[in-house]
């Protein structure tokens, strides 16, 4: 809405206030005058009628004088009150109308939007130079009043044209630009779905869900880099891309295919080829241990899963001797695992059954310690401790709080399945001490 027909409206209801106040005064008048007119017409012809009584001999003229003089002094009497009545219409009209626009005037004031207004409208002014700014990368040069100002004009030129896909993806960078993922995904989202050919909006999306460090997150950011991928192969940035995503979730196949190919393109030295480098190295390691790691545990499991008609302090006893620690002082956790009834039906009877601590006070999603078997009766008690660590110098014994998770696997990797069911329960690591717990799946993924 422009000014214009800000203005135009305002005046319309103005002149209609105005009309209601003075229709009533209006219509008193009118009735007057026509009450006057009437009675006027009445005295005429009362006049007439004293004049043919005269003449039939119905009065005498000394009556007909008299009844004369009587109709004239009322005619005069009501004139007087006619001009009286409608002399001062005009003044109250005038004050009604006045006391009307102050009080208009007084509550408009009080809760009228008129800045909330001004500021939209100077920010869908200022809309094309922002949204250049954002769009050249320079987000960091603006302003906490100019990001609420683009995202205000944005938000409104959205509302007017909510199928603009450009406009989308100017609010989801601004949102990522300030720390909001979930609100930048959203809109990104909506900018893809918007315009799906685009492969632009498609690496935004893929960045924005690298930035979370959710493994959800990261997963459909890595199957976004595989279908763009496909269609241009040896595009570098996305092979760079992909390699960090991989390393991110673990995938040590992607991670050393797209890093070779972008390996002697990188700075030598350079940060990321570091990084990358030693990520590879990390989970080739785990890779290495996790083999050993199921060599081991396969005696345990059927240990474990065999000995269902055992107490529990028998088969933790049995777990302790076959996955037993160098050290006499061990650190970490007896684990009961049970299903719920529902997991009991819908859980998967075959694949394996993995347990693993991560830290909690973290973001770092990385296992500290994993054992792994195949799916047998429940329940089961399994220990876990620092024989367990997928890396030496990463171990239960230097974390204080973990969040420690049974999960049901179809196909033994660690990466989420659909149809896979697990539970998760949180506790404080004690130097030196195996406290007992329990964990119950019960959550389908």
């Amino acid at each position: 809405m422009s000014w214009s027909e800000f203005y135009l409206i305002v005046s319309g209801l103005i002149t209609l206030v105005l009309l209601i106040i003075a229709f009533p005064f209006l219509r008193n008048k009118n009735h007057a005058k026509r009450d006057s007119l009437s009675n006027t017409q009445i005295i005429r012809q009362r006049l007439i009628e004293l004049e043919r009584e005269v003449k039939e001999g119905l009065i005498s003229e000394i009556d007909k004088r008299q009844a004369v003089d009587e109709l004239k002094i009322a005619l005069v009497d009501e004139s007087a009150f006619a001009a009286k009545k409608t002399g001062t219409a005009p003044l109250v009209l005038i004050v009604g109308g006045l006391i009307a626009l102050i009080c208009g005037a007084v509550v408009y004031s009080q809760v009228n939007q008129m800045s909330q207004v001004k500021r939209s409208t100077d920010a869908i002014a200022a809309l094309p130079q922002l949204s250049q700014q954002l769009a050249n990368g320079n987000a960091n040069n603006l302003t906490q009043q100019d990001i609420a100002d683009l995202a205000l004009a944005i938000r409104q030129r959205l509302r007017d044209d909510p199928s603009d896909d450009t406009g989308w993806m100017y609010l989801g960078r601004l949102m990522l630009s300030i720390g909001q993922e979930v609100q930048a995904i959203e809109a990104i989202d909506r900018a893809t779905a918007l315009a799906p050919a685009n492969s632009g909006h498609k690496i935004t999306l893929a960045q924005a869900l690298m930035t979370t460090g959710d493994v959800n997150n990261l997963q459909r950011a890595q199957g976004i880099l595989n279908g763009l991928l496909a269609d241009a192969p040896d595009n570098d940035n996305l092979a760079l891309m992909m390699a960090v995503v991989s390393a991110q979730v673990g995938d040590l196949t992607q991670t050393k295919r797209y890093y070779a190919q972008v390996k002697d393109k990188l700075p030598n030295g350079s940060d990321m080829q570091q990084r990358l480098t030693v990520r590879i190295a990390e989970l080739e390691g785990r890779a290495s241990d996790m083999a050993q790691l199921t060599g081991s545990t396969d005696g345990v499991a059927g240990v474990s899963t065999d000995s269902n008609m055992l107490a529990p302090g028998e088969a933790s006893n049995m777990s302790d001797t076959a996955l037993s620690e160098p050290s006499k002082v061990k650190t970490g956790f007896t684990i009961k695992v049970k299903l719920s009834e529902e997991a009991k039906v819908k859980a998967p009877k075959e694949g394996f059954l993995i347990v693993f601590a991560q830290d909690a006070l973290s973001e770092n999603r990385m296992p500290a310690a994993v054992v792994k078997m195949p799916i047998g009766a429940m329940p089961v008690v399994v220990t876990l401790s620092n024989k367990n660590a997928m890396m030496p110098q990463y171990t239960l014994g230097s974390l204080s709080d973990i969040t420690i998770t049974a999960r049901l696997s179809i196909d033994g990797d660690v990466s989420i399945s659909s149809g896979e069911w697990q539970g998760s329960t949180s506790a404080q690591v004690i130097q030196g001490q195996m406290p007992e717990l329990t964990v119950i799946i019960n959550k389908e993924l």
